[in-house]
């Protein structure tokens, strides 16, 4: 009993620093995703093609759209 105690322990133990870990990296995925440093999107108008594809057995789907972006 006393080495399946420990076996429960090593493994809650692995699956708190498994979590720890996740969050961490979640943690600076948002931090750099919220950085605002100068290196942004430079003012002007972009044109951008959106296209998606959808394929079952022999059908193939592509759909394509054009759209406009501002960024001021």
């Amino acid at each position: 009993m006393a080495l399946l105690g420990n076996g429960l322990r090593n493994q809650r133990k692995s699956a708190l620093y498994g979590l720890l870990l996740w969050c961490v990296l979640f943690a600076i995925m948002m931090w750099s995703a919220c950085s605002s440093g100068g290196g942004g999107t430079p003012s002007g108008t972009y044109n951008v093609t959106v296209t998606g594809t959808f394929s079952s057995g022999p059908a193939n789907l592509v759909q394509s759209t054009k759209l406009t972006l501002v960024v001021q």
